[in-house]
């Protein structure tokens, strides 16, 4: 995890913080949501408020003129506050990492398959129902393709990792061969 990654997760955690005791977590979310597809709606937006040309006050002014119509201050709080501490470039990362805090607060929990081929919609709908089974967890779960793992799959669940791939299993056998190498070694 990278310093800006720290740190954008700080920012998150406080702006959750502060939209759960007002009991606002949705309003939070959507504020986010809406200057997020304001920055990417036009190209012009970002090199705008990152221009040393511009004024801060006149980057100020703006953004308050359009979360004005929201109905979260805490939201352009964070957002001015990334501002003038000339971190607005964390704003996605901040969005992303305060989704991921909403998710948990849900209940729901991200996970991820990564196959060698593609699976069927029956096989995709069989490993979620099994994984929540498993886990005991709401899951979120995105598959991708892999086909450097030759067979099988892997799920990242969290910081959690299920590994049936050919790939995975072939490293182990490699990594228990070397080690029995090494103590069949006479000293």
């Amino acid at each position: 995890m990278t310093r800006d990654d720290r740190v954008a997760e700080r920012y998150a955690h406080a702006l959750f913080l502060v939209a759960e005791r007002r009991a606002m977590v949705p309003e939070a979310q959507e504020g986010l949501q809406r200057l997020l597809a304001l920055v990417h709606a036009d190209a012009r937006i970002g090199p705008y408020f990152r221009s040393p040309l511009v004024p801060l006050a006149r980057k100020r002014a703006l953004l308050r003129g359009e979360l004005a119509a929201g109905p979260f201050a805490p939201v352009a709080s964070l957002v001015d506050l990334l501002l003038r501490k000339k971190r607005l470039g964390l704003f996605p990362a901040v969005v992303e990492e305060f989704e991921k805090r909403v998710r948990r607060w849900q209940g729901l929990q991200a996970a991820e398959a990564v196959s060698a081929v593609p699976l069927t919609a029956d096989q995709r709908r069989r490993l979620h129902a099994r994984l929540e089974r498993v886990t005991g967890l709401t899951l979120e779960l995105e598959t991708r393709v892999d086909a450097t793992l030759i067979g099988g799959m892997y799920v990242r669940i969290g910081d959690r990792v299920i590994d049936h791939s050919v790939k995975g299993l072939l490293a182990s056998l490699q990594d228990r061969l070397f080690e029995t190498s090494l103590q069949a070694r006479p000293t």
